[in-house]
């Protein structure tokens, strides 16, 4: 009985934990950092810059940047339990409505072209003849214990040859989410 108690707590923890966690801000910091150079969306002008709608999953290339940060055993171990366990399908909608609802983010969002899916992308990509979009892939947050600091994957997809990315080490600062560190940039 006890055991099986113990086991469903522990199954319920990470849903619990994310709840804790508001994504928003994560997104909102995201967004205005990668968006900065964009121009408002208006009909006849050509956007290079769109947002993946989904939360993409975190793999085994995060525990890389993981054992570089030279954490405590606790964390580290917690940190790559989380990116093993945490893979329901999630996207980024209710983080957008919750942007849509600040009346700050009123030109940060006329940036933001509406999410796409991959496939989407890559057909409107060969539509337009333009070799310059990128799609902007962000992971689902992984936060350390404090919930205070998290790791995000962010991906610019172009196409299967030309992609570059990083891991964001972002921390919480009073209300807001800043950038603190980009780790291992790569590019092909």
């Amino acid at each position: 009985m006890k055991t099986r108690l113990l086991v469903s707590l522990l199954l319920l923890l990470p849903m619990f934990l994310r709840a804790q966690h508001n994504q928003s801000g994560i997104l909102k910091t995201i967004l205005s950092t990668y968006y900065k150079n964009e121009k408002p969306i208006v009909k006849g002008r050509a956007q290079f810059l769109f947002l993946f709608c989904e939360k993409a999953n975190n793999n085994e290339e995060l525990f890389e940047t993981i054992n570089q940060l030279k954490l405590s055993v606790q964390e580290t171990s917690m940190l790559k339990s989380r990116v093993n366990t945490d893979k329901a399908p999630q996207d980024w909608s209710k983080e957008l409505a919750e942007i849509a609802q600040s009346p700050t983010s009123k030109m940060l969002l006329s940036k933001v072209n509406t999410c796409l899916a991959l496939e989407t992308f890559q057909t409107k990509q060969k539509q337009s003849n333009f070799n310059n979009q990128r799609l902007l892939i962000i992971s689902k947050p992984v936060f350390y214990t404090d919930g205070k600091t998290a790791l995000v994957k962010v991906v610019f997809y172009r196409s299967v040859e030309h992609n570059y990315g990083s891991i964001l080490l972002m921390k919480k600062v009073g209300d807001q989410w800043q950038i603190a560190e980009q780790l291992n940039p790569w590019e092909t």
